[in-house]
């Protein structure tokens, strides 16, 4: 079975991109870049951030995620046993999440808001259009940062990247998408309090509030 490095730089190489390409493209440093075709583990980010950049670079390289997703997993708990160390840390991490997910859908259970769709959901303005919320100071976007949507539930979402329709249908329960936007990223949701929203794994809430249709705008400091 081919490792995550091996699976990376062969769809690179078939491709014909430079390393320098490639970070010019996902705006990916060259060393993690580096890092994750040669397997070093011990140079990469904390495990929800490389994660997220696997998948940036998978997606940049027209290749399914999954498969280098679980390669690097298999890789994570091959040094764990080596290093004599056992999952419990993980599954600590796993029993917070869960935990945290029950107590979101308690809240919501608790004071009845179900979100209700009528019809399509309404694309997100690619940029100035005063329905969009403002950033929140401390949390704007940095050159490089990925941004991720966790659904606690399922909702219909619409995404636009640099004044590009990324995505437009429904996010299930559980499952995350990530974006590293150059300029700005819009996302609309029917239920915003159904996302969470991650900048660089830091989790920052929810995408809004409860009640309806919500839309939230994060632009790139290009100084940061």
């Amino acid at each position: 079975m081919a490792t995550m490095g091996e699976m990376l730089r062969a769809a690179r190489d078939q491709s014909g991109l430079s390393l320098e390409a490639v970070s010019s493209a996902t705006r990916i440093p060259r060393h993690n870049l580096i890092a994750l075709e040669t397997d070093n583990l011990d140079v990469l980010p904390a495990e929800p951030f490389t994660r997220g950049l696997i998948r940036v670079y998978a997606r940049a390289l027209a290749v399914p995620e999954e498969p280098v997703l679980n390669a690097y997993t298999t890789a994570l708990s091959a040094r764990r046993l080596a290093a004599g160390a056992p999952d419990r840390a993980l599954r600590r991490r796993q029993g917070r999440l869960v935990a945290g997910a029950l107590a979101v859908v308690a809240v919501m259970v608790a004071v009845g808001l179900f979100a209700v769709q009528s019809g399509g959901l309404p694309r997100p303005a690619a940029s100035g259009s005063s329905t969009l919320a403002s950033t929140p100071a401390g949390i704007a976007l940095r050159a490089g940062s990925i941004l991720e949507l966790v659904a606690v539930r399922p909702t219909e979402i619409a995404v636009v990247v640099d004044g590009r329709p990324v995505f437009d249908g429904q996010i299930s329960a559980g499952s995350s998408q990530t974006w590293s936007p150059q300029r700005e990223i819009a996302v609309r949701a029917a239920a915003p309090d159904a996302i969470e929203v991650r900048i660089d794994s830091a989790s920052i809430g929810l995408l809004g509030p409860p009640g309806g249709s919500y839309q939230r705008t994060w632009r790139v400091d290009a100084g940061g």
